[in-house]
């Protein structure tokens, strides 16, 4: 039924009456069919209607849209509620048209006629709108603000609604900058009371809501985060055979009920929506990857129950008004404390028992820790580093550590979840309403078991990884030997770096380990730690030794290093092809055994000098220079330099080659055959010592100034001698 318009007041402000709890519940059971108001929400619609600005923090499915629905019937005039999402916007019109209120709302997505269909109603002289829903971004155009403007001259603006409002604060988990430009409505539009609203914001997010907002004097009312209908159960994917599988029994345990699975990535929610629908659950998935058409025609099929299950990201069902939403379910770790409580808190909104599932995996975690680290060094690059850039970073590392110790703990779910939002709770609030409490010892032995696999995991990943597959992602790969930015590496950066490709690689391969039985994987899993423990003595010898002496790990990728420069060098020479690999073991022995003992920065300039060396040697010095290596393996008793024995967490490939095995193999330049025997035939060639990096740079100089004393003679004779004229370029 359509409430009857009032008369309209001729002032810029409508008078403001006293209006009784009676006549509130009474609109509230009229259009709403609740018998009484819940929590803030009598409190914070008194204050609205009084005029008085008001900050309400309630929960998920506390009611907040009530906040400002009721004023819009109760009084004269109209509503403007400010949404972040068009699907929350359409959701909530539907909802009040149903129930015969006026509301339109007005985005991208609406034609032109239905545009100008709402401005017309505006600018009438009795206008039928209640409730007008926009966006952040219509508000900061110019056009609209001029419209709204006229609307407030004509005393027809009641009040200023801002829904998910911690979208306006830079520290809240869901920061959005249009939300910024709404500031400038306290000074454009004085006297009218506005009501900012959310279900997610710790103490420092609120205060910057109402800084932000320049909220004057505001009724700051604030409702428990507790949601006692809510069970909080983790489970752990790593002790898991098949997560997709446990995730369908959970849900058809709990029977023919709606639910909603978050997932970090589309190809996930594709992916995971395919296996529960062939496995006869009724569900679909919606990202933004999906086409509109698409998208709406999955949201409204899952609102009228045609279907059960939403496989969707993270910005579904925000605002959106299905209550009986029993499981909601995370398939992946979220962001931060705040996300996670406002996506759980769909479930249950009628107040009826309901489930929040969260499916935690090292690997998921390691993902999620490499999004928020890459998107804070983007951040950097894109905008000027600032104090406020690295705390916001910061935060958002603290937030998704707290995320972590949320999964890994064995304390009481609900009471880390009221906690976090600065609610100080006894430990009796749970009653046994999540699995930490329920089932302690369970989710302990689970815990030591994950810590188990953890350690297996970080044994299989702590390995040196330098690609030199691809020429263009050189740079990014390259630890230290770098022309350019050679001062720039430490012997710590070399030594210590994971990575995040290789960390990766590594947990795939862990994924064989799923598919095998529970009791197999245990006895794995027994037997790695066994190891572990065993060789975690050895370990700690192994590290007392000196900081600076050269380790096993750098001299691999020194090998690796070296093995590109010498494909480098054989692609720039052409008619000469090298035994990459085993030139390469040899100039890194040789680097080792005339530095290795005096440490690692030695040998750094050795190895150094050695790269620059062989991208300026012409061909024959090259073959010069690695005819040595035959005639050091024609000597008799002498044996190359061995690397020292690998620790035991680390299973590098041995880079010890000995006498016989070094010699054996095909060392030999494919050049013609009479300079091969010539060369055989001669002694050995005795060769200048490779120059250091300070020989280098000054005797290119003093060729330079030679050059600059004699040019007319000297390019003269260069250009009759190639060789020499390849050199100078």
């Amino acid at each position: 039924m359509k409430k009857s318009s009032l008369p309209l007041q001729s002032n810029i402000r409508p008078e403001k009456h006293k209006y009784s709890k009676e006549s509130l519940t009474k609109l509230l059971r009229w259009h709403f069919g609740h018998s009484e108001f819940r929590g803030k929400q009598l409190e914070t619609i008194e204050a609205v209607l009084s005029g008085k600005d008001c900050f309400c923090l309630m929960p998920t499915g506390g009611g907040k849209s009530v906040c400002y629905q009721i004023p819009a019937l109760a009084s004269n005039g109209m509503v403007l509620v400010v949404c972040p999402l068009i699907a929350l916007m359409e959701n909530q019109v539907m909802a009040l048209k149903e129930k015969g209120i006026s509301a339109e709302y007005l985005s991208s997505t609406q034609s032109t006629q239905a545009k100008n269909k709402i401005h017309e109603d505006l600018d009438s002289s009795k206008p039928t709108l209640r409730l007008l829903y926009v966006t952040p971004e219509l508000i900061a155009t110019s056009g609209f603000m001029a419209k709204l403007m006229k609307i407030y001259s004509r005393g027809l603006l009641n009040l200023i609604a801002i829904d998910e409002a911690h979208c306006i604060s830079t520290w809240g988990h869901d920061f959005r900058p249009s939300y910024r430009k709404l500031s400038s409505l306290r000074s454009r539009l004085p006297n009218i009371p506005i009501l900012a609203l959310t279900a997610t914001a710790v103490p420092k997010v609120q205060k910057d809501v109402i800084i932000s907002l320049a909220l004057e004097n505001p009724l700051v009312l604030k409702s428990s985060f507790n949601r006692p209908n809510i069970y909080y159960e983790v489970r752990y994917k790593d002790l898991l055979d098949d997560p997709f599988a446990d995730l369908c029994n959970q849900l058809k345990s709990s029977g023919d009920v709606c639910a909603i699975i978050y997932c970090l990535e589309r190809a996930m929610c594709d992916q995971l929506s395919v296996y529960l629908a062939k496995h006869g659950i009724s569900c679909a998935a919606y990202h933004a990857g999906l086409k509109n058409e698409l998208r709406k025609s999955v949201l409204e099929d899952w609102i009228s129950s045609k279907i059960q299950v939403v496989v969707a990201t993270v910005a579904f069902g925000m605002g959106i008004d299905r209550k009986d939403v029993r499981v909601v379910c995370h398939f992946n770790i979220p962001k931060s404390m705040e996300a996670f409580y406002q996506e759980s808190g769909r479930a249950g909104r009628d107040q009826l028992p309901s489930k929040s599932l969260l499916y935690y995996g090292i690997e998921d975690r390691r993902r999620m820790e490499f999004i928020i680290r890459n998107r804070s060094s983007a951040d950097k690059k894109i905008l000027p580093s600032s104090s406020s850039q690295e705390k916001q970073s910061e935060k958002s590392l603290t937030d998704f550590t707290q995320m972590v110790e949320y999964c890994e703990g064995s304390r009481c779910r609900r009471k880390q979840i009221l906690e976090s939002f600065g609610e100080q709770v006894p430990a009796s609030i749970c009653s046994r309403s999540c699995d930490a409490c329920k089932h302690p010892n369970i989710v302990a032995a689970y815990l030591e078991e994950l810590t188990t696999c953890a350690v297996r995991r970080n044994n299989s990943s702590s390995r040196i990884f330098v690609s030199r597959s691809n020429a263009d992602d050189e740079d990014e790969f390259s630890e230290f030997w770098n022309l350019k930015d050679e001062a720039s590496g430490s012997g710590e950066d070399i030594s210590n770096s994971d990575d995040d490709t290789e960390v990766v690689k590594s947990l795939t391969r862990m994924k064989s380990l799923k598919k095998s039985g529970l009791n197999e994987k245990m006895a794995l899993l027994e037997r790695a730690e066994e190891n572990y423990y065993q060789n975690k003595i050895s370990v700690k010898q192994n590290d007392k030794h000196d900081k600076n002496s050269v380790s096993t790990s750098l001299r691999k990728a020194s090998r690796e290093r070296l093995e590109n420069s010498l494909e480098q060098a054989q692609q720039r020479l052409g008619s000469t092809k090298i035994e990459v690999e085993r030139y390469a073991c040899f100039l890194e022995h040789e680097c080792y055994e005339k530095y290795g003992r005096a440490g690692k920065s030695f040998y750094y300039s050795q190895v150094a000098s050695t790269v620059r060396w062989l991208w300026t040697a012409s061909s024959t010095e090259l073959t010069n220079r690695l005819s040595i290596a035959d005639n050091r393996c024609s000597e008799k008793n002498r044996e190359l330099p061995a690397l020292p024995s690998p620790s035991p967490v680390l299973d590098l490939p041995k880079l010890v080659m000995s006498n016989e095995e070094f010699c054996s193999s095909n060392l030999v330049l494919e050049t013609s055959a009479t300079k091969v025997a010539e060369r055989k035939a001669s002694p050995a060639v005795s060769l200048p010592s490779i120059p250091s990096f300070s020989e280098f740079v000054n005797g290119i100089k003093e060729k330079a100034n030679q050059s600059n004393k004699s040019h007319g003679h000297s390019l003269n004779r260069d250009e009759k001698d190639p060789v020499k004229r390849g050199r100078l370029r």
